[in-house]
């Protein structure tokens, strides 16, 4: 299995790359690499320009979005033409909390379809979770059909999704799933980091 680290978004609503925002002494984007690398034989990071302004990671291919602007649908496309593995396990370097154990759930089920998906509140999150090398054709041809979504893809191809009760088997307050888009996210996030624990 492939790890792609999806790192090309503009970031307009934060006004900074979020993938060197950082988490203690580590940014984002170090922070999903460290967490997809126990799965994966190698990482890709898929970022607007290869190498730029990005810290220096060891053991990561760095390349750049094929086609810049087309959101992470582009950056998936991108990712698995670098690649020659089957399965990828797919994260957006805006979710610093997620948790192996949800990673690992994630991997178990990539068989025997082409996407394995999280859902929980009714909504998908693609940007945590596996892809065959099946999809890329379909995602290309959203693209093509000007559909940048990541659901018009999953639309396309043969999807597994797990569901929000075996996903908070794994982590209860499903804290994976949290992202940040904006300065005040970013600043909650410090202030849950520096808070100290419940005894």
């Amino acid at each position: 299995m492939t790890g792609i680290v999806l790192a090309g978004g503009q970031s307009k609503r934060l006004g900074t790359a979020k993938a060197l925002l950082r988490l203690g002494n580590r940014t984002f984007l170090e922070l999903a690499v460290s967490a997809v690398r126990p799965f994966c034989r190698r990482v890709i990071v898929v970022a607007a320009a290869a190498g730029g302004s990005l810290p220096d990671l060891e053991d990561c291919t760095v390349i750049a979005d094929e086609t810049p602007g087309l959101g992470p649908l582009g950056g998936l496309v991108t990712g698995l033409a670098a690649s020659d593995d089957e399965w990828h396990l797919t994260i957006a370097c805006d979710l610093p909390l997620v948790r192996p154990e949800l990673l690992e759930l994630i991997v178990r089920e990539a068989s025997g379809v082409e996407a394995v998906v999280p859902r929980s509140g009714g909504r998908l999150h693609p940007l945590l979770a596996a892809y065959a090398r099946s999809c890329l054709d379909p995602a290309r041809a959203s693209l093509e059909a000007g559909r940048r979504a990541m659901r018009a893809m999953l639309d396309l191809v043969r999807m597994k999704v797990i569901e929000e009760a075996r996903l908070r088997e794994v982590d209860p307050e499903l804290i994976s799933f949290t992202n940040v888009n904006t300065w005040d996210e970013y600043q909650a996030l410090l202030r849950l980091e520096q808070a100290p624990a419940a005894e």
